[in-house]
């Protein structure tokens, strides 16, 4: 395995961020613990996903919109403040004290939200993917583990 500095001396953002996953997917496969720049990789990572799956409906239905709210705040600490409103606008959506964070609660509510919410995530999904007011969640993401190199040491 190639050491940090090593990592980042790739050429390609994707080959960077590739091969910092897999170090990091590893690392929690093996019940290691995750720093906290780790977890906020693994969750914008799960997210990015998800979204790529079926957007906002879709996030909220699985259990990976149980993180919501870390979601918004691990974009927050990479720099991707467009993206975190986003994400808190779509959850604001549920109404005042309406978003769950337990699946099982979530799933009950959405049963009884307006066809408007839907509609409005959908809205919120092409925003999300629209180049032009997207952020490079990738330059983002390495700039903030060249700055946080503490949260990811790895070494041979």
């Amino acid at each position: 395995m190639k050491n940090l500095q090593e990592i980042l001396q790739l050429k390609d953002d994707i080959e960077i961020i590739e091969t910092i996953g897999t170090i990091i997917w590893d690392k929690k496969e093996e019940n290691d613990t995750l720093t906290e720049g780790e977890k906020n990789f693994v969750l914008i990572d799960i997210f990015e996903g998800v979204m790529n799956e079926g957007g906002f409906s879709y996030f909220f239905k699985s259990e990976s919109g149980d993180f919501a709210r870390e979601v918004v705040e691990a974009y927050k600490k990479v720099g991707a403040t467009k993206t975190a409103n986003l994400i808190a606008k779509a959850i604001g959506l549920f109404g005042i004290n309406n978003y769950h964070d337990t699946h099982i609660k979530r799933q009950n509510t959405l049963t009884k939200l307006d066809e408007k919410v839907f509609s409005a995530w959908e809205d919120l999904d092409e925003l999300f993917f629209n180049e032009e007011l997207e952020e490079d969640i990738i330059a983002l993401l390495i700039q903030y583990i060249k700055e946080n190199q503490n949260y990811f040491n790895y070494k041979n």
